[in-house]
């Protein structure tokens, strides 16, 4: 056994090279400290969770996780080192930590001490979930491996705040909706508008009727992008390829279908359909009160201009819903415009205007109707963690907005043609080849 040496990047790297600590292998509990040492701060006095997912999404709740005071970080999960390393060196500085390795190989290697409350790193989230003594998981990983971690998470008795869109395809939604139900879990989709005063004013101005009855809705979110494609790559040193790719077809590595750009192809997303279109097309259902179901119909066009990525570039489809509301859902402009015979609401992050001008002067009243309210995302799960009530965007809510978005990706790729949906039973009308694409292939041994 060599000597000890403090941990560097480059020393750490070299010695998880050599040892298996961090691939699957579980660390031991880490031990509470008892609340007279630290008052009300106590990590006995917080929720453990664990983060799954560190890269653009999981920074943001990584980030959120360590800045609640209710909330104890106890693990993090990447199955790409380098983005665990680094949120590992972050939470250490932030703890105090100074990590010590013992250098050596296979047997050898051993854990070194550290502080209870330190931070344990993994490559594999089912160790993660294994912990006992963590209460709920933050999850940001890509689409098509929502429903999975999702689902095992909650099997394992973990809360859930997951990233949106919720799911890849419509029956995996249903699924995570039914086991968050059967196990009793809290589970808050991460569509952060309804947290945002802008939104729900909105929604409520929408549902009091200020605009009278709403005749049409307009949704813009953009289209996905297009490139030129580059050459296939060695696996970057770190990353588990496979297990990466998931539930989805075993492909060479490429930068341009990893991390952010995984989005822009249907193989593990849906584009700006599901990316955007969870966002806004939420917000659309929540003024309509359609929050527990969703269209009668859906038609439209959709193209995919050539290159590298697969998902619509742009398209402009037209939902039906019940009395007589249509949702105009397209590529070109941005926010959420309620349109009734009084005027018309528009609604985008940080913005909000009327016109007449005046339908958003008039304050509400107290006979009116007033809609869930949350002034913070993450806030509002952990008050839930603890009150045992569903979230602002409760499982089933995340679900049907984003099956809206997967309709519209299915009209669009069969052509465009008229679809009937019955949104109780979650399925097409008399169209096997749309109910076809309600799910997809999984390989093996990443089904769900």
């Amino acid at each position: 056994m060599t000597e000890m040496k403090k941990n560097d990047r480059r020393h750490f790297l070299a010695t998880v090279g050599k040892s298996a600590f961090l691939l699957g292998a579980a660390a031991s509990a880490p031990t509470i400290v008892p609340s007279y040492v630290l008052g009300e701060d106590a990590p006995s006095n917080k929720f453990v969770v664990g983060v799954i997912g560190l890269g653009w999404r999981g920074s943001d709740l990584f980030n959120g996780s360590r800045r609640n005071n209710n909330l104890r970080l106890a693990a993090i999960c990447d199955l790409d080192l380098p983005y665990l390393l680094n949120a590992l060196k972050i939470s250490d500085d932030d703890l105090g930590v100074d990590r010590v390795w013992i250098e050596g190989r296979g047997s050898e290697m051993k854990r070194p001490a550290l502080p209870a409350f330190a931070v344990d790193p993994y490559l594999d989230y089912e160790r993660l979930l294994e912990r006992k003594d963590i209460d709920a998981i933050l999850c940001a990983v890509p689409d098509h491996w929502h429903a999975k971690i999702y689902i095992d998470a909650m099997n394992a008795g973990k809360d859930v705040y997951g990233e949106k869109p919720l799911s890849l395809t419509i029956n995996e939604g249903r699924k995570i909706v039914r086991t968050a139900r059967a196990n009793g879990r809290i589970f808050q989709t991460g569509s952060q508008q309804r947290s945002s005063e802008e939104f729900r004013k909105a929604c409520e101005y929408v549902r009091n009727g200020r605009l009278g009855k709403i005749e049409r809705v307009e949704v813009g979110i953009g289209g996905a992008p297009q490139v030129e494609g580059v050459p296939d790559e060695p696996i970057p040193p770190g990353l588990n390829w496979d297990k990466r790719l998931g539930q989805a077809p075993l492909v060479p590595y490429n930068r341009l279908r990893n991390h952010v750009e995984f989005r822009w192809f249907f193989e593990y997303s849906g584009g700006m359909v599901t990316d955007w279109g969870a966002h806004h097309m939420d917000i659309a259902q929540w003024g309509l009160g359609m929050d527990g179901s969703g269209p009668l119909s859906v038609e439209g066009t959709a193209e995919v201009k050539p290159g590298y990525y697969n998902t619509f570039t742009s398209y402009d489809f037209t939902f039906q819903y019940p009395n007589d509301v249509k949702v105009h859902f397209h590529s070109h402009g941005g926010g959420v415009t309620f349109i009734g015979p009084k005027g018309k609401i528009h609604v985008d992050r940080g913005r909000i205007d009327s016109d007449p001008a005046g339908i958003l002067q008039e304050p509400l009243t107290s006979s009116d109707i007033r809609l869930y309210e949350s002034k913070d995302h993450l806030q509002n799960w952990v008050d839930c963690m603890k009150s045992r009530e569903l979230p602002i965007t409760d499982v089933e809510i995340g679900h049907r907005s984003v099956s809206t978005c997967h309709i519209a990706n299915i009209c669009g790729r069969l052509g465009g043609r008229k679809l009937i949906w019955d949104a109780e039973n979650e399925l097409f009308v008399n169209d096997k080849e749309a109910n076809s694409m309600l799910s997809r292939p999984q390989r093996a041994p990443y089904a769900i």
